[in-house]
């Protein structure tokens, strides 16, 4: 059996917190350090996650209309390795055997679902996230949701995930004089079209050779004027994007110029920190924790110092 591959992409981490100065209206936004955020980080997992088998903590996070558990499996040396798992029906699963193709169910409890899971491990000497994407597992931004979940509201703390991206990119939109447009492009289910578009079940269906079904949402601004109001939002609007939607996300562009240029598209999706990384024995069909662990480690440790210069910590 051939190794499997994934992709690991990469987030910076921060945690903002928002403070009314007194006598104003007025908000004041301060940026946490990475000390900080691992304090928090500490005190979720000792007052708000219970404890499993193998000193593991975990608890409940709601993101949407899902619901995700997240599982601390270590914490140590300023690291944390986290797997971020979902629930899932029985009966849309079952057991193949390999050599007779026969399927039997799934033996479960009345208390147990399937879960489909990732992970992901946080550096919090640096505020870098390394995530492995798997089809149908949870998107990183649970993990934004555990901090914004975990931490007292009165606290005032929001947290924000930043895709980390290559070539200094986003440096050089956050220079340019005006942003003007933002292109997304989704994969989208078949239901949505039809919802979206207008069309019944009956006109659908006698549309024929359709390859994808694909959904673009521009954000356009006003003539010569930004769309930011500030160059971190442009990071965090991409780390949102490509959070929601996945692998779903086929296209990502950023229409951008300077006060005596004509406006240029970048491709966003083009300058992504990605790495793909094997999993796994060649010999092996089955895929260890230990596997998952190795694999971010790994692909960390090798690109750390790329990581920090582009996550400008």
């Amino acid at each position: 059996m051939a190794s499997k591959t994934r992709k690991v992409s990469f987030y910076r981490l921060s945690l903002e917190k928002h403070t009314v100065i007194p006598g104003t209206n007025n908000i004041q936004v301060k940026q946490l350090s990475n000390s900080d955020i691992e304090t928090f980080f500490r005190r979720i997992c000792t007052e708000k996650m219970q404890s499993i088998a193998g000193g593991h903590k975990a608890i409940n996070i709601t993101v949407s209309s899902s619901r995700y558990v997240i599982e601390v499996i270590s914490h140590e040396e300023h690291r944390a390795f986290i797997k971020i798992g979902q629930q899932n029906p029985a009966n849309t699963v079952a057991l193949r055997d390999k050599t007779t193709l026969e399927t039997e169910s799934v033996p479960m409890k009345e208390s147990q679902l399937l879960e489909l899971y990732t992970f992901c491990l946080i550096d919090f000497e640096t505020g870098i996230v390394s995530y492995i994407g798997i089809n149908g597992a949870p998107r990183i931004s649970a993990i934004r949701n555990l901090f914004d979940q975990g931490i007292d509201r009165e606290e005032n703390v929001s947290a924000h995930l930043a895709a980390i991206m290559t070539n200094d990119i986003l440096q050089v939109l956050v220079k340019k004089h005006i942003i003007s447009k933002i292109s997304v492009t989704v994969a989208v289910p078949e239901d949505q079209i039809l919802s979206d578009i207008g069309l019944d079940r009956e006109s659908f269906d006698s549309i024929r050779n359709i390859k994808t079904r694909m959904v673009t949402y521009k954000l356009v601004g006003r003539r010569n004027k930004n769309i930011f109001a500030s160059s971190n939002k442009l990071a965090e609007l991409i780390a949102n994007i490509k959070a929601k939607h996945g692998d779903n996300l086929k296209g990502l562009t950023a229409n951008a110029k300077d006060a005596n240029e004509k406006s240029q598209a970048y491709d966003m999706l083009q300058y992504n920190f990605t790495k793909t990384v094997v999993l796994g024995k060649d010999d092996s069909g089955l895929l260890m924790i230990d596997d998952f662990e190795e694999a971010l480690v790994q692909t960390y440790n090798l690109y750390k110092s790329e990581l920090v210069k582009y996550s400008r910590v």
